[in-house]
């Protein structure tokens, strides 16, 4: 008798069709058999089934009941995975199991850790359409261990969300008495856009201790990976949410992630790295005064990167970058159509004049709609670039993750932003006060042994430094998402001034992005 799998499958007879209804690691498991198989997925599946007896774990409700007979269908369940996944000894297997997690209440700086991974896909609770609750805040247990130390931690966070809490509704007010509604703009989206543009200024005010929320879709090799780094590394929050990721995805994969593990590698190679840094590489910062943002419509703008006067801090600073990118982009561009060596190609875009490399480009890039990503031949011209941005602005710079990052530590050593509402609406005295006591309680912190979770107390307004390696495909989707009239005024700016040091060093290539370059009374229509 035929096994009826029409349940499992979009169509029973296209060659193209989607899985319906299975569990991940049985779908993982079919893929792997498909590549040594001469059947269709679709007579994989039956003979699965009828080869192993496994109807009750795809096809069949599950027991009612716990107790014996469930614990016997979820042992088979793994017997299976280790006889067919994990047996067949390649870890892309486990890239056709997907999770879905939804992970709340972890705080800023332990969602910056999940979304550290590569190859997934984030939704993070936002600071611009969402009031964080003040009560909402992780207590690391070593610091509310002592009396003292645990009452400052407290303090400090509690005044930097009471100003958060407090100054909403007046900057609220002030941001409607100083922009008018729109000709076009009804009442609602107004207050809409007016509340988002407050919020986009008080979320400086955010501590990385407050809770977040987010939700992560990755497959089981991802996870893997991800759960290693967070069970091996030294904050406790992290390990415990790797803990925590495990434990619950395995509901999903329950042997998929059999070697998510802590690794010695990773968590003693950091600690040796910290003490060598310590040794050798450690500048003793100052904690400067807060620097305000560039302005906005009718103020100057951002100076070019690269370009300031003594003592100017620089947003965006270009390290590294192909010396030979004109060169080599030409070449990359013609050589799927031409039948000579790369090489060769190489050398004729090098004596090409101007003009002609020009329109290299020209023929390449104009035809690129709205939304069209540029071929994949900007991708063999990289570059490095430094971004120093506040706390805020990292949390959403971070998740543009087809690049190589590596960002120092979080602390007060670079100052603090101040938004320019702040000023304007007279909150600059408080505003110091408030990063100056978060510095300070940073400071007490390290001072008893306990930097590593000094961070916590420290603002979204608190600077920090990232040393990013992307290839120009990816600079261009950065600078064009990131600039665009809907995003927070600090990553805008960031995304600028990344365009102004590509359009420096690479006029040949930056001629065809599309940068916002305007300022805005609010953030959003």
């Amino acid at each position: 008798m035929t096994v009826d799998v029409s349940r499992y499958f979009s169509n029973m007879d296209g060659s193209v069709y989607a899985l319906l209804n299975l569990p991940e690691e049985v779908v993982a498991y079919l893929f792997a058999r498909y590549s040594r198989s001469t059947l269709s997925l679709r007579d994989d599946l039956r003979q699965m089934i009828a080869a192993e007896d496994l109807g009750a774990l795809i096809g069949g409700a599950a027991p009612a009941q716990g107790g014996e007979a469930f614990a016997g269908l979820q042992e088979r369940a793994r017997a299976f995975a280790e006889k067919y996944v994990l047996g067949y000894g390649h870890s892309s297997v486990s890239e056709h199991g997907c999770v879905h997690l939804a992970i709340e209440d972890v705080s800023i700086i332990a969602s910056k850790l999940i979304e550290d991974a590569r190859l997934a896909s984030y939704t993070e609770k936002s600071t611009r359409y969402v009031a964080f609750d003040p009560e909402k805040v992780y207590h690391p247990p070593a610091v509310m261990a002592d009396p003292r130390l645990a009452e400052e931690y407290a303090g400090t966070i509690r005044a930097l969300l009471c100003a958060y809490t407090e100054w909403a509704e007046p900057v609220i007010a002030q941001i409607q008495s100083r922009v008018p509604r729109g000709e076009k703009q009804t009442e609602r989206a107004y207050a809409a856009a007016c509340r988002a543009s407050a919020f986009d200024t008080l979320r400086y005010l955010l501590p990385a201790a407050t809770w977040t929320n987010l939700g992560l879709t990755l497959n089981a090799r991802s996870l893997e990976h991800l759960i290693t780094k967070l069970l091996s590394q030294p904050l406790p929050e992290g390990r415990e949410l790797g803990a925590r990721l495990k434990a619950e995805a395995q509901h999903v994969l329950p042997t998929l992630l059999k070697y998510a593990d802590p690794n010695p590698y990773r968590a003693e190679t950091e600690s040796a790295l910290d003490a060598l840094a310590a040794e050798i590489a450690s500048p003793a910062l100052p904690h400067p005064r807060p620097l305000s943002l560039p302005g906005e419509r009718g103020e100057e703008a951002p100076p070019a990167p690269n370009s300031g006067g003594a003592g100017e801090r620089r947003a965006v600073s270009l390290v590294a970058t192909d010396p030979d990118a004109d060169a080599m982009l030409v070449a990359a561009i013609l050589y799927g159509h031409a039948a000579l060596p790369m090489g060769e190609l190489l050398g004729r875009a090098r004596a090409m004049g101007r003009e002609m490399q020009e329109r290299v480009v020209d023929e390449y890039l104009a035809r690129r709609g709205k939304h069209d990503a540029p071929g994949r031949a900007l991708e063999r011209v990289a570059c490095t670039m430094e971004l120093t941005m506040d706390y805020g602005a990292y949390r959403d710079v971070q998740r543009h993750r087809m690049a190589t990052q590596t960002t120092q530590a979080l602390s007060p050593g670079l100052g603090f932003e101040t938004p320019p509402d702040i000023i304007r609406f007279g909150y600059e005295e408080q505003y110091e006060v408030l990063m100056a006591r978060a510095a300070a309680t940073y400071d007490r912190l390290a001072d008893a042994g306990l930097g590593l979770y000094a961070p916590y107390v420290l603002p979204l307004a608190t600077r920090i430094r990232a040393l990013f390696t992307w290839n120009l495909r990816e600079v261009f989707h950065f600078v064009e998402l990131r600039s665009a009239r809907q995003g927070h005024p600090s990553y805008r700016r960031i995304a600028q001034e990344v365009y102004r040091a590509v359009a420096e060093a690479h006029p040949l290539i930056a001629r065809y992005m599309r940068p916002n370059m305007n300022q805005y009374d609010l953030t959003r229509d």
